[in-house]
């Protein structure tokens, strides 16, 4: 059963997004929470602990606005 990685989803199952796909979704850098982890190199972080650091952020571009239209409107 061959499954096609470039597939979303299918009749019965979803394809979960990568750590990189929810890094560039959040707008950080490629492999941003990819950092050493329990004393292993950064290239054997496991991707639980990527998710939650994800899951716990919050949208660059998101942040930029708001605090862009904090200082506007402080500056009335």
């Amino acid at each position: 059963d061959y499954k096609d990685p470039q597939i979303v989803a299918s009749a019965l199952e979803v394809r979960k997004l990568t750590c990189v796909e929810y890094e560039r979704l959040q707008g950080f850098p490629d492999n941003f929470t990819q950092i050493p982890y329990r004393n292993k190199p950064a290239d054997k972080c496991p991707d639980g602990p990527r998710y939650k650091a994800l899951g716990n952020s919050m949208a660059v571009p998101v942040t930029r606005w708001i605090g862009e239209r904090i200082n506007e409107v402080s500056e009335l």
